[in-house]
């Protein structure tokens, strides 16, 4: 039972922490050896709203992002000390990036963001894709201080797919445009985030 498991580590209180105590008692439930509902991989989901702001943008993230370290922090040294660092992979995602420029309060709806990774198997410490010069009027500059993303999402969950377990050749039906970002007869993984083997 998830109830009777301990942890080696305390999580805060906050929601985005509570949700990742319980994603780490059921993985710690499983004792590593067997998979979760017979099943080969599974997917926890947990979302944190509140960044679709138009003003005190920086204090809004601030707060966010401290919430969101903590939980991260704590999550990762669990499965460190659970010896299953190298099975979980925490990553992620946003529909929709900021503007880097002012509505004159804060920012607006963009289209390229930032985002991350982290587990045993991630080629950590480094960023991917090109880091945009921030300045308004370049060539990646839309307008009103929307970027356009130098990596695809395609690339990023491709990578995520190969880790899971989806053959090369089954990417396409998952990403139909990843061709236009990534050869799948390449020897390569699309980004280089994950360590494949």
């Amino acid at each position: 039972s998830v109830d009777s498991v301990t942890l080696s580590n305390t999580f805060g209180e906050s929601r985005l922490e509570k949700s990742f105590e319980m994603i780490a008692k059921t993985i710690r439930a499983a004792n590593g050896t067997t998979p979760l509902n017979n099943m080969k991989r599974q997917i926890f989901y947990v979302d944190l709203g509140g960044f679709d702001v138009h003003d005190e943008v920086l204090n809004t993230q601030n707060e966010l992002y401290t919430e969101i370290n903590a939980a991260l922090t704590t999550f990762h040294q669990e499965m460190i000390d659970a010896g299953l660092n190298d099975n979980v992979t925490t990553f992620s995602m946003s529909e929709f990036g900021r503007t880097l420029t002012s509505n004159g309060q804060g920012s607006d709806h963009g289209w390229g963001g930032n985002v991350f990774l982290m587990g045993g198997k991630v080629n950590g410490s480094s960023v991917y894709g090109t880091y945009p010069d921030l300045a308004t009027g370049t060539s990646i500059d839309l307008g009103g201080g929307v970027y356009i993303p130098s990596t695809s999402a395609d690339e990023y969950f491709a990578e995520l797919a190969l880790w899971f377990g989806v053959p090369k050749t089954e990417l396409p039906i998952l990403f139909p445009n990843i061709g236009n970002f990534y050869d799948i007869y390449s020897s390569d993984s699309p980004l280089g985030l994950m360590d494949l083997n």
